[in-house]
């Protein structure tokens, strides 16, 4: 390091000052770099900048839209030439396939009529003028024999005796021996029949039926007509069409100019020629011959058909909307420009509401702050990484930290030790929009306070993006949009104390239900004893063994025995209901016959049915296979459906019981009622115990409501069902249904009845 002057050291000023402390001359006031720091920063001269630059950029774009517009213009007029020349092509296709099948139908005609081989016949001159006139641009059609002569001609009923023998369309058929070498299109030629004008002669061979040459059919084309059709296809005012022969002789070409050169051959046209030696179809930039004039240009080679299409707009047409427009983006662009800049004026106007703006989202912000601070559950939200970021003071309370300690810890130090590897994996694996387990569900898990001590929590989980595609802030490490995860929580303790106590409270109903029905049970049984004395001697009562009764004492007696045999019956079916509650109820199988057990239950009820006056109909045919079942608990379901069926049907109705086999083996026997039905309101509650449809103090029928929920309980234990279909005041069926494992087959009934036996 070089040694530093003293003497010079003490007479300079320090650096960057001039004498006297003064800035050095020609240097800016040290204050005027912060200054001009400031303006360049300030948001007006950055607005200010990017407006010039957004001006400069949509010049630039409209520039090259301009220039993009031009390729796209000329790009569009090649595309609609060849549409063009593919419309051309149809058309001509369509055309010579018209003539094509009409000169077919008119040879195999003139094959079948008798006056084809006579000259002018008035019947073939009639045929052929109405042919004609089915196709425009055909101006006649003629029948010429094998030697050349005119049979018969669309346009006179007494053709000139012409020799056409030297006619191409003649010569051509002639020459191609027995084969028929299909339509043939010539060259324009003059027409005989119409001196001064030319026509397209297109024939067809006409054979005898040994297949030797009879002569031809011609359809001679008005090349007038044609050209008209093609000339409405023109694209704009200044295209043009032509139709040529495979050898490039010009059929028609359009429109015509009698001040300018005729097209005769498309060797006259070298670009197009040029492009058909080596393609079928081709688009390219050409000259007319006819003009000179530089277009776009398309030509086809006809398929199945020896024939050309070209179809051709001029450049400067083609490129006509594209001047217009590109005038018009230019003047848009000046008027952007002028509008960005008062844009831009107005932008800076803005900036400061922009900034009361920002206070009020300010405000906003804090006043969602209070309400997450103001929440009874606790809310908590983490990254993408499972750093939390914010923790409201109901989690607070509920975890024992404060927000400060845990902010920015892992979402780990809330969860138990066996806990944090699933839900660290889970993080890993989650991927928006591809579903998950936990993001949009209520889930239950075990939470960690700070004390050690864990309690049950309630946790819902959302997952939030943030910003707009680059997310708040920016992407996240991984380049992906941020996301924080929205985790609300609620302690369930209190809630699962509540349950232990609703399941200690069903498990004591249970037991308490199980006792009632031990207790019914074993009352049944009690009952049954005295209830049998009575009704055993009211029976003897009432048969005189003790000695004469009065009137009133029989009455007595047989009301003590119908009295008994009811409470009877209840204390019987409180039993059997006990039972079946109870799991004890078991059946005692074996083979029966349906119609028999039917037949019994009808006899019971019969008297019943009479007394009310229902009639009562067995619609069983007979037939039935037997069952394998415990008789008595079968019985007492069609027992129980009859006299339900007889109880509720009014005077003058009727009882149908009624049975078939249905297709999977399945028996199934139905009683049908014209009674008063049961409301829909009823119908979910219909086989449970205890309840009936009237259930009103001043009922008008008796019963206790068991008989319905016994018969269903009895066809489940059998592997069965009992359904029920009503309209009120129609009538209703009751359907109990057997399986078919309970059908016994004719070869198993001596096994059923020796299991049984055993």
């Amino acid at each position: 390091m070089a040694s530093r002057n003293p003497v010079r050291d003490a007479t300079l000023p320090p650096s960057g000052m001039g004498p006297a402390g003064l800035p050095p001359a020609g240097l800016p006031p040290a204050g005027l770099g912060e200054r001009l720091f400031e303006v360049l920063g300030s948001v007006r001269f950055l607005m200010r900048a990017s407006g010039v630059a957004f001006i400069v950029v949509v010049n630039a774009m409209i520039a090259y839209g301009v220039w993009q517009r031009h390729a796209e213009a000329v790009q569009g007029a090649e595309r609609s030439t060849r549409n063009l020349a593919r419309i051309l092509e149809e058309q001509a296709v369509r055309t010579v396939f018209s003539v094509d099948l009409l000169l077919s139908d008119l040879v195999t005609v003139l094959d079948t009529h008798p006056q084809a081989r006579t000259v002018a016949a008035p019947s073939v001159n009639a045929l052929l003028r109405n042919r004609r006139d089915a196709i425009g641009p055909i101006s006649g059609l003629i029948v010429v024999d094998e030697q050349g002569r005119v049979l018969h001609h669309s346009a006179d009923s007494s053709p000139p005796a012409f020799d056409l023998t030297s006619r191409p369309y003649f010569a051509a058929h002639r020459d191609e021996g027995a084969s028929d070498g299909g339509l043939h299109v010539g060259a324009p030629i003059p027409s005989m029949a119409f001196p001064g004008t030319y026509v397209i002669p297109m024939s067809r061979r006409w054979s005898h039926p040994d297949g030797s040459f009879a002569g031809v059919v011609v359809a001679m084309i008005n090349p007038l007509r044609l050209g008209a059709g093609f000339e409405g296809l023109r694209l704009g005012l200044e295209g043009t069409v032509t139709l040529a022969l495979a050898d490039g002789t010009v059929l028609i070409h359009r429109p015509w100019d009698e001040g300018r050169q005729r097209l005769a051959t498309l060797a006259d046209w070298p670009e197009v020629d040029a492009a058909l030696r080596t393609r079928d179809a081709a688009t390219l930039d050409s000259v007319l011959p006819t003009d000179g004039r530089p277009s776009i240009a398309s030509v086809r080679r006809v398929a199945d058909y020896p024939f050309t299409v070209a179809a051709t707009l001029p450049k400067a047409e083609a490129l006509g909307e594209w001047k217009r427009d590109s005038a018009v983006w230019i003047a848009m662009g000046l008027a952007m420009s002028m509008v960005i800049a008062l844009l831009t004026w107005y932008v800076e106007r803005q900036q400061s509401r922009r900034e009361q703006d920002q206070n009020r989202l300010e405000r906003a912000s804090r006043r969602i702050r209070g309400i997450l601070e103001s929440m009874v559950d606790a809310v908590v939200t983490i990254d993408s990484r499972g750093i939390i970021e914010t923790f409201n003071p109901a989690a607070e309370r509920m975890f024992g930290y404060a927000e400060a300690e845990v902010v920015g810890q892992s979402v780990n130090i809330l969860l138990p030790e066996g806990f944090r590897a699933g839900h660290d994996r889970s993080m890993a694996e989650y991927r928006p929009n591809a579903g998950s387990r936990i993001i949009g569900n209520d889930r239950e898990v075990l939470a960690l306070r700070r004390d050690g001590s864990t309690f049950p929590m309630n946790l819902a989980v959302s997952a939030l993006r943030l910003g707009g595609p680059d997310g708040e802030g920016g992407p996240d490490e991984n380049g992906a949009p941020r996301r924080v995860f929205v985790g609300v929580i609620r302690d369930v303790t209190k809630r699962r104390q509540q349950e232990a106590e609703l399941l200690a409270s069903k498990s004591q109903a249970e037991m308490a239900n199980r006792a009632k029905s031990d207790f019914l049970a074993n009352m049944s049984h009690e009952l049954r004893t005295p209830l049998n004395a009575i009704i055993g001697f009211s029976e003897i009562l009432d048969s005189e063994f003790f000695g004469k009764l009065n009137e009133r004492q029989k009455s007595c007696a047989k009301d003590i025995h119908d009295s008994g045999k009811h409470l009877l019956d209840i204390v019987n079916a409180v039993l059997d209901m006990s039972k079946i509650e109870a799991g004890r109820y078991e059946l005692s199988e074996e083979v029966i016959d349906p119609c028999e057990a039917v037949a019994q239950c009808l006899t019971m009820v019969r008297d019943r049915a009479a007394d009310s006056g229902v009639d009562l109909r067995n619609g069983l045919s007979g037939g039935l296979p037997t069952v394998w079942v415990d008789r008595r608990a079968f019985k007492q379901v069609l027992l129980n459906l009859l006299s339900n069926a007889v109880k509720f049907t009014p005077d003058g109705g009727s009882v149908t019981l009624a049975a078939r086999v249905e297709e999977d083996g399945a028996l199934a026997l139905s009683v049908t009622d014209t009674g008063i039905g049961i409301p829909k309101e009823f119908m979910e509650h219909l086989f449970q115990p205890f309840r009936q449809a009237d259930n009103s103090a001043s009922r008008q029928f008796e019963g206790t409501g068991l008989g319905l929920s016994i018969s269903k309980n009895f066809m489940e234990l059998h592997g069965g069902s009992l359904t029920c279909a009503s309209t009120l005041g129609v009538g209703t069926t009751m359907i109990l249904r057997l399986p078919a494992e309970r059908v016994v087959k004719p070869e198993d009934t001596a096994v059923r009845i020796a299991a049984a036996l055993v």
